[in-house]
């Protein structure tokens, strides 16, 4: 019984949430805030701006991936 109204709850929180603001708004709001929050953490400089990493340059036909 207390699983019947605990499912009955979850049910009513997406209809309440999805009711008035589509799902799609919810999903590019996490994904927008989720992103900025992990380009935080992540600092300002970028792999391909750090000059310690080894770059492969393209040969013509090829591409710029490394070896395995």
């Amino acid at each position: 019984m207390r699983r019947l109204a605990v499912e009955i709850v979850i049910i009513a929180a997406v209809i309440f949430f999805g009711w008035n603001k589509p799902f799609k708004d919810w999903a590019d709001q996490a994904s927008t805030t989720i992103t900025s929050t992990l380009d935080g953490l992540g600092g300002s400089l970028q792999k391909d701006q750090d000059q310690s990493v080894r770059r492969y340059e393209a040969r013509p036909g090829r591409s710029a991936t490394p070896p395995r």
